[in-house]
């Protein structure tokens, strides 16, 4: 029985701890201050850049094929050489080519020295022969005329009359026969034929011309030679893959950026390259092409980079980072955008003067996601990083914020 009061006394200090404790955290929790970084606006220079990862794509390397039959004769290139334009690559074996070649451009000569000499010597005489013979025609004509009044006056006989008359429809008959032959040979005849047989001529020895180029393997404009797939001897097939070749211009490289950056977007912005392969070597570019829509699975914009330095070890599909110089501000009042507070009526910042914060609405001008540039505020004002709910009396001073 005398230990009941002792167990009941415990239970009283214990349950009187516990609330002074809780008292204690209460108060501390009241009193405690929000220690916040702080910021003082000064004059910077803000260089808004814009980073992405990029692959090169341009120019695309070609895979040159073989358009004939045969065996290489000869390899004129080797892999990492670089060629002008039209410079041989591969030779196949031409001698049956230029051969049917050589016979196309006989066959093609013969026919138009046929075609000539039916143009320049068969056909004149022939219209020299029509031009000879309407002469004569109206002559007879005219002696048909002359004998018929001369029959009828008794100054001739009959039968003279005939021979005139009989002369008169011979030349007539030749001047007709000869007018259907030059027309004939004009239209439907010989020199048609002769026109067409040229024509064809022409086009055979056209395909053996061709058949004769595709012997060999030649660069298609000013490039670099990076793979040679055959070996000399070997026999090939139509469409087989012949050599890999790239042309000479400038490396194209093509980013996706999100769209929210399209305000700094445009063509002519410088940018610094680095290659995940070359990590070391930086090369300047230059944006030759902006999105003219957006993706709207990706909400990005497409754009385009062109190296402006020399690049000998950049290669198809290397991919890397762009750094993008996007915009310049000089000497203007910008600080980090977490200093800057976004409610539905507008912007504010806490501002530190007198030992207290207090919360100012103020004109912001937002550069990307990383920066804000302040307006209305005087210069060396601090501005405090605490959240809009956080109390005034409650917020302090821990780490000031510098810029580099």
């Amino acid at each position: 029985m005398a230990l009941w009061p002792k167990k009941r006394l415990s239970i009283y200090v214990l349950t009187i701890l516990s609330v002074i404790i809780f008292l204690v955290f209460i108060t501390k929790e009241k009193t405690a201050k929000f220690k916040a970084d702080f910021i003082r606006l000064k004059p910077i220079d803000l260089q808004y850049t814009i980073l992405a990862n990029f692959t090169v794509e341009y120019p695309v390397p070609l895979e040159m094929k073989f358009f004939q039959e045969g065996t290489v004769k000869a390899i004129k290139a080797r892999e990492g050489d670089n060629l002008t334009k039209g410079q041989t690559i591969i030779e196949l074996d031409d001698f049956k080519a230029r051969q049917e070649y050589i016979i196309s451009q006989k066959e093609l000569e013969a026919a138009e020295i046929k075609l000539k000499n039916a143009r320049e010597e068969i056909l004149p005489k022939l219209e020299e022969k029509l031009k000879k013979l309407k002469a004569d025609l109206a002559q007879a004509e005219s002696m048909v005329q002359r004998y018929r009044k001369l029959e009828k006056e008794g100054g001739i006989s009959r039968a003279q009359l005939e021979t005139v008359e009989n002369d008169y429809l011979r030349i007539s008959s030749e001047y007709n026969q000869t007018k259907l032959e030059i027309d004939s040979f004009k239209s439907s005849g010989s020199l048609p034929y002769l026109e067409s047989q040229v024509a064809i001529a022409r086009a055979r020895m056209e395909l053996a011309r061709q058949a004769l180029d595709n012997t060999r393997v030649v660069a298609p404009y000013d490039g670099k030679v990076l793979k040679i797939y055959v070996q000399v001897g070997q026999k090939v097939n139509l469409y087989e893959p012949a050599a890999r070749f790239v042309e000479k211009s400038p490396w194209i490289l093509v980013l996706n950026v999100d769209q929210k950056d399209l305000p700094f977007l445009r063509v002519g912005l410088p940018a610094v390259v680095t290659t995940d392969a070359y990590p070391g070597k930086k090369l300047n570019a230059e944006t030759v092409y902006v999105c003219t829509e957006v993706d709207k699975e990706k909400n990005t914009c497409e754009l385009r980079l062109q190296i402006i330095d020399e690049a000998p070890f950049l290669r198809h599909g290397l991919t890397g980072s762009a750094e993008i110089l996007a915009e310049r501000y000089e000497k203007v009042l910008a600080v980090p955008a977490r200093f800057v507070k976004k409610a539905p009526d507008g912007h504010y910042v806490w501002v530190w003067e007198n030992g207290q914060a207090r919360l100012v609405q103020v004109q912001t001008t937002s550069v990307g996601e990383r920066w804000a540039i302040i307006e209305g505020l005087p210069e060396s004002t601090i501005l405090v990083d605490a959240g809009l709910e956080t109390k005034a009396d409650k917020i302090s001073l821990y780490k000031e914020v510098f810029i580099n």
